[in-house]
């Protein structure tokens, strides 16, 4: 049973990660650097697939998750920085 479990996670991640256009070897590597976006999206598509989201609504929240988290003006990772305030 666990095996059948284990196969079907697996291919639960791949799928994502082809559609998402990176390669399984990468990511994997990346992630057991603790690189952040790997790491972010790993727990991402674990906790969808706990919740027995199917792969083509997985994408689109990843989608929707990944544009919030990167284009955020406030709290995001490819925000500009606050100017810093100069004496004229």
């Amino acid at each position: 049973m666990e095996y059948i479990e284990y196969n079907s996670k697996h291919q639960y991640m791949s799928n994502i990660l082809k559609m998402l256009h990176l390669k399984m070897d990468i990511f994997m590597y990346n992630l057991a650097h603790h690189n952040s976006y790997e790491t972010i999206l790993y727990r991402w598509i674990h906790k969808l697939y706990s919740k027995g989201i199917s792969i083509d609504d997985a994408i689109q929240l990843i989608y929707k998750a990944r544009n919030i988290l990167l284009l955020n003006p406030k709290n995001g990772l490819c925000s500009t920085p606050e100017p810093i305030d100069t004496p004229s």
